[in-house]
């Protein structure tokens, strides 16, 4: 059933001191209902225990702290990789990924959360899980945070501390790559961000926030023109029309001609690297050919290349790439002058790639 109470999670900072105040208490007790949800990760308004138990009560009378239902949970052999299947509210469903990396010469340890942007997608990839799902509706601010909150509080969990600042170290990354297309749900994506970001909120550095978008020119031009500043990744899988035409529906509407220069205004905008996501499908766009014209598209962009050995999906025509082939088309950017780098997809023994648990699920309820 859809909730009718206002959902927290949902309320900027302004908004969530302008409901307090109107509620006739102090503008300071936003600011201590903020530092439990954001700062301690509270579970509750139970736990909140500086807070007047009149004002708990106001709160939970007119409000909703979390409104998710956890439908499955499936872990990867190696623990790295935690599948999560939530319900909202609204019945409908989406999943979220919590990966954890151990630490090596070139990278810290790093916790981080795949998040949905939308119930299903309105780009329709061919390759994608999610895209062969359809669209059904945008996630609001909150329902993206929300995925954020339960991995903290697991992380909690499973690291138990008195301290209640443990909610802003939990986590060190968030990357909006799950189900949907960020840049088509702009303005709570934005708002999400933010909280993940400002001082009221999580704290996260800009630089430890990742949005990928399958290339939504007028929005790129827009967040150009933000003071975001987070890292902001392509997904471009193919360098010429023709090819993208065959993979991402989104390539008629939104050429290489239109993309590339969108690209190039981020760039300089913001001075943010950009990064290029292409994912290796055997046969398809992993040859020596396709390398080089990878390299003759991005040349002159200062940007990286982020190659992906990618989850098999139901769809037989894209079969991923060998490590092996990854490792020689690398090698062939690397000589044409092209920085990359190889991500190997985890959790594939958990149907870890984006809608691959929705999909089956979905299956299983039809």
């Amino acid at each position: 059933m859809e909730c009718a109470k206002t959902r927290i999670l949902d309320l900027s900072a302004e908004q969530l001191k302008e409901l307090v105040t109107s509620w006739g208490e102090k503008p300071y007790r936003a600011g201590q209902l903020l530092k439990w949800i954001y700062k301690k990760s509270a579970g509750s308004y139970d736990e909140m225990s500086d807070l007047p138990q009149e004002f708990r009560r106001k709160l939970i009378q007119e409000t909703v702290l979390f409104t998710f239902t956890t439908l499955e949970e499936k872990v990867s052999n190696d623990g790295d990789t935690r599948k999560l299947l939530f319900q909202l509210s609204d019945g409908k469903t989406i999943e979220s990924t919590l990966m954890f990396y151990l630490p090596n010469e070139s990278r810290r340890e790093r916790r981080t959360v795949c998040v949905s942007t939308q119930v299903g997608c309105p780009v329709g990839c061919y390759f994608c899980a999610t895209g062969q799902q359809g669209f059904e509706r945008n996630l609001l601010a909150g329902e993206i945070i929300e995925q954020i909150f339960y991995c903290v509080r697991y992380i909690k969990q499973q690291v138990p501390t008195p301290d209640h600042e443990l909610a802003r170290k939990a986590i060190t990354n968030v990357v909006f790559m799950g189900m949907g297309e960020p840049l088509a749900n702009y303005e709570n994506v934005r708002q999400a961000i933010i909280l993940l970001n400002s001082k009221e909120g999580c704290e996260l550095g800009a630089r430890q926030i990742t949005l990928s978008t399958a290339g939504l020119v007028p929005q790129i031009r827009r967040l150009a023109t933000e003071s975001l500043h987070l890292e902001l990744a392509i997904s471009l899988h193919a360098a010429t029309n023709s090819l993208r035409n065959q993979l991402m529906p989104i390539n008629q509407k939104y050429p290489l001609e239109q993309l590339m220069p969108a690209c190039q205004e981020y760039f300089e905008k913001t001075g943010r690297r950009l990064t290029f996501e292409y994912a290796l499908f055997s046969g398809v766009n992993d040859s020596p050919q396709n390398a080089r014209e990878l390299a003759a598209l991005l040349r002159g962009l200062n940007c990286a290349v982020n190659i992906i050995v990618g989850n098999p999906t139901a769809c037989k025509e894209f079969r991923s790439s060998s490590l092996a082939q990854a490792m020689e088309f690398q090698k062939l950017l690397f000589t044409l002058g092209i920085f990359s780098t190889i991500r190997v997809s985890k959790g594939t023994d958990i149907e870890a790639g984006c809608g691959q648990l929705r999909s089956r699920w979905i299956q299983t309820e039809g």
